[in-house]
């Protein structure tokens, strides 16, 4: 069921036609080779990618030692940036599918959401466990609370040093459109698989954010939502670059800004993509960079 052990010196193919087409393999490639840069931050923490990596190696051994298995969906209703990127990648290393759901939607949506995808596992903020927790109980599964101290427990779990192969069709990610609750009624949601994922990953590496290693990404998408997994999380990951998630009203207009490392010639003042605009930043423009002008990305139409 288990996949062999990852070998640092595997060449990922963004097309995913190769055998191992799990997402999570981002991951592991990245923290073998930039161990001690910065992955995530948020709520007073701050992960290296050899932190992310274990952490998310104990979060996969604690759900195969629970019975989930390739297919099975889990539920994250969790919106602090390093718990969910622990989650996210232990879901999808041990083949299992994230179901990403926003903890400010209410009961009753998150509810409905957890019980049309089957969740065998939800893992939601303490202040929304109580509501969740008699559903999943109802379905046979498991509601886990994650506040401060869950990661420090999640590093007694067992370790799961391997990745599940994955086919590049097969679904990784299922989420809901921003205006799914429009009118009353719940839209059905997005089944995104590894290949789509990566390759929406390597677009926005190389087109839109032009990312490198130590750069990091400072964005007010919500880390569950369309653009802050197509423009997001797995983009960092890919690039070996930091990610922050950051408050709206402290965002002065910008939805991303972009911190370039110090190792970046030419390139001196954090690039910028403008709030103004639809939900997708649309394809990167690169503007001149100089001492004086800061790099600028906007939302230019194609």
């Amino acid at each position: 069921m288990i996949g062999s052990l990852f070998a640092p010196s595997m060449v990922i193919d963004p097309t995913g036609k190769t055998e191992m087409s799990n997402l999570a393999a981002n991951l592991l490639n990245t923290a073998s080779r930039y161990p001690q840069h910065p992955a995530v931050r948020g709520n007073r923490r701050s992960w290296t990618y050899a932190d992310l990596e274990e952490h998310s190696a104990r979060v996969g051994g604690g759900l195969l030692a629970h019975g989930i298995r390739p297919g099975d969906r889990v539920a994250l209703v969790v919106d602090d940036v390093p718990a969910f990127a622990a989650l996210y990648y232990g879901v999808l290393r041990v083949g299992a599918v994230a179901v990403l759901l926003d903890p400010g939607l209410g009961p009753e949506t998150i509810r409905h959401r957890v019980d049309v995808t089957s969740a065998r596992v939800v893992f939601a903020v303490e202040e929304g466990y109580g509501p969740l927790a008699p559903v999943v109980a109802a379905s046979h599964g498991l509601c886990v609370p994650v506040g401060p101290a869950f990661l420090d427990q999640a590093a007694f779990w067992p370790r799961c040093p391997a990745l599940v192969r994955c086919h590049g069709d097969e679904a990784a990610v299922v989420l809901w459109p921003p205006a799914a609750s429009a009118g009353g009624k719940d839209a059905q949601p997005l089944v995104l698989g590894h290949r789509t994922l990566r390759t929406a990953a390597f677009r926005a590496v190389g087109d839109v954010l032009a990312l490198s290693p130590g750069d990091t990404l400072m964005t007010t998408a919500p880390i569950h939502s369309l653009v802050g997994q197509t423009c997001g999380l797995n983009a960092t990951v890919l690039a070996g670059a930091g990610f922050v998630r950051i408050d709206s009203a402290d965002a002065n207009g910008m939805t991303m800004e972009i911190h370039r490392s110090q190792r970046r010639r030419g390139v001196t003042a954090p690039a910028t993509i403008s709030s103004s605009g639809t939900d997708s930043p649309g394809r990167g423009r690169r503007l001149l960079n100089s001492v004086n002008a800061p790099q600028k990305v906007g939302s230019a139409a194609d």
